[in-house]
């Protein structure tokens, strides 16, 4: 059986992260994610437009403290057009982790399309050995992650990584084109 992590609240979910030696990257394709430490976050976003910053918000010294040591973070976030208020709210939080460190990219597709040659399901890959697959349940709250350990399901994910990276454009890039739509 496969190892399993119960939710980001379970400590060893964040072990994961302090394990990191070299890199850590992220495909991301949900379009709404559900988490009460946002929901005020999200009602704010959706009345003004604007994001501010949780405070605390734990991901910005986790980014900054793996740039110091080093480590590289990146992310690619599948955005289907037009967003949804929380993707559009991601997009407009992404700065901040941009810089602090992360190197965060987009693959932007139309409704009802998904990029070519990658999964439908979100995935952490630490240090190019290490995937998780996360797992969500149905009002888009994170249920778990699961380790996947198959030697060619490992190299799978590292291929789609590749292709990602590849279909994607910097997020900066891609902001600066919608604010000119």
């Amino acid at each position: 059986m496969s190892q399993w992590i119960n939710g980001s609240s379970d400590p060893a979910w964040l072990a994961l992260f302090d394990a990191i030696t070299k890199s850590a990257y992220r495909l991301e394709g949900q379009q709404v994610y559900s988490n009460d430490s946002e929901d005020a976050a999200l009602e704010k976003f959706r009345a003004t437009g604007r994001f501010e910053p949780l405070e605390p918000w734990p991901a910005i010294p986790i980014v900054r403290a793996a740039a110091a040591a080093g480590q590289t973070q990146t992310r690619v976030r599948v955005v289907v057009e037009p967003p949804t208020d929380y993707t559009r709210m991601e997009l407009a939080a992404y700065p901040y982790l941009a810089d602090a460190g992360e190197d965060i990219r987009i693959i932007a597709v139309p409704e009802g399309e998904w990029p070519a040659d990658l999964p439908r399901y979100d995935y952490w890959l630490f240090d190019d050995r290490d995937v998780w697959r996360m797992h969500y349940n149905d009002d888009h709250t994170f249920h778990g992650a699961e380790l996947i350990e198959d030697e060619a399901a490992i190299a799978q994910h590292l291929q789609w990584r590749d292709t990602a990276l590849r279909q994607s454009v910097p997020l900066h890039d891609y902001l600066a084109v919608r604010q000119t739509e």
